[in-house]
């Protein structure tokens, strides 16, 4: 049986999410990926071959930060300092596989296959949420403790209860990122069964964020996320709800961080703190990249070189083997390991997916625009995701391509109904007998 040519980036870009999640702690998916580079070199190389100029100036309009990628690995090889190339060289292999995942999917999208492409990307996203979610009362049931003692004891002792993501940051932020997902495919539903699945979705949600313990993704990412969702995009309505968004900023600066900080007290902590991040983590490796190498950074391990040789590591003199501080800032983390022009790509792809999905979001037709809303308040999600946490995690930036992938695809679905809507218009303004 013959396989679709392309049917083979999306299964390997499934393939990449699901082995990559931490909790399945699968160590293949490093050598998987190397031998994933030769076969989607040869399926780019026959996609080039046969693909039209409309279709691969709509690729590059979608996928032009992850063609500057590798030309800028090439460049730190000779940039950057000699003692962090080779680590560079070790961790450059997994983004010029996702790279041509990337672009070898965005190829592949055409009128006969974007429905397929987007239902069995939904599909796998909508898995991972529903198998994070569903674990949460297993988990409480295998931490020995009763779920009052936990929360009798909550803020003030650490508790191991994550998921899928095996971090609480990254559970609970990788959930809100994919939470959008959920409310769409809700959406589609009717009657009773809308009402009931969104009710209890709305009720297990907060709970779960509460026991997890992340501040953030509870009381800022889930009411932005839930007010996006609902709201109807447009610049006149943003300004009626101006007024409402500052008087929420305020709230929340005022009593919801006073709040979050006494009953996360053990979260807000060491590590947790704001301050701490920003004297002993962001601002020494920035500015030593500033002084060293800021325009191509450090490599694609840069993060954990710049580390160790400012030792901001725990355990250092230890008993234990030290360990780098995560940077909790992928945008921190971008900077130092990628300089000035790695950062300026990567912002570059976040506003291109912002951009496309949000103008998706305002399209007339209304089953797109509700597609495009969701998939903008997703990206939204996983921007505050970025700057609050550790979305450079793997299945974070596979959750991240997907995203733009599935952008690219309903990009296509709108392309093609404009032009069969001007196409019916057309044809009625042509005069009878004008044949």
């Amino acid at each position: 049986m013959k396989i679709k040519i392309f049917y083979i980036p999306i299964f390997l870009l499934v393939a990449d999410l699901i082995l990559s999640l931490p909790q399945l702690n699968l160590g293949v998916i490093g050598a998987l990926r190397l031998a994933f580079i030769p076969l989607l070199v040869l399926v780019l190389i026959e996609q080039l071959r046969k693909v039209d100029e409309k279709r691969l100036r709509f690729a590059i309009s979608m996928g032009w930060p992850l063609l500057l990628l590798p030309i800028l690995f090439l460049f730190q090889i000779v940039a950057i300092p000699p003692g962090a190339v080779p680590i560079h060289l070790s961790g450059c292999a997994k983004y010029i596989s996702w790279s041509l995942l990337y672009l070898c999917a965005l190829l592949s999208l055409n009128s006969q296959t974007t429905r397929q492409v987007r239902d069995i990307l939904l599909f796998t996203l909508l898995f991972v949420f529903l198998a994070t979610i569903v674990q949460y009362p297993i988990l409480i049931q295998r931490s020995s403790e009763s779920l009052s003692g936990i929360i009798a004891s909550y803020g003030t002792q650490e508790k191991d209860i994550h998921g899928l993501f095996a971090s609480a940051n990254e559970d609970a932020n990788g959930l809100m990122t994919l939470f959008p997902l959920a409310l769409f495919y809700i959406r589609q539903k009717s009657g009773l069964k809308r009402l009931l699945f969104k009710a209890f979705l709305l009720l297990y949600i907060p709970p779960l964020l509460f026991i997890n313990g992340t501040r953030t993704a509870l009381f800022l990412t889930f009411p932005i996320v839930l007010f996006l969702f609902h709201v109807s995009f447009s610049i006149k309505n943003f300004m009626r709800i101006a007024p409402f968004i500052i008087t929420f900023i305020l709230i929340y600066n005022l009593y919801v961080v006073g709040f979050a900080e006494s009953s996360f007290s053990k979260e807000s902590s060491g590590e947790g703190t704001w301050g701490f991040r920003v004297e002993r983590v962001w601002t020494p490796t920035s500015n030593y990249t500033y002084e060293n190498s800021p325009i191509f950074g450090f490599g694609s391990r840069g993060w954990e070189y710049v580390c160790i040789v400012n030792n901001i590591v725990r355990g250092a003199g230890e008993e234990n083997a030290f360990e780098v501080i995560p940077a909790h800032n992928v945008y921190v983390w971008t900077y130092v390991s990628w300089g000035i022009v790695g950062f300026s790509i990567y912002l570059g792809f976040l506003l291109t997916l912002l951009k496309e999905s949000f103008q998706l979001s305002i399209f007339p037709k209304q089953d797109i625009s509700l597609f495009g809303k969701t998939f903008f308040c997703s990206v939204v999600a996983y921007c505050i995701w970025a700057f609050i946490s550790n979305a450079y995690i793997e299945v974070g930036w596979d959750i991240l391509f997907i995203l733009g992938i599935l952008i690219a695809s309903l990009k296509i679905t709108a392309l093609l109904s404009r032009d069969k809507i001007d196409l019916l218009s057309n044809q009625r303004n042509i005069p009878e007998g004008s044949c």
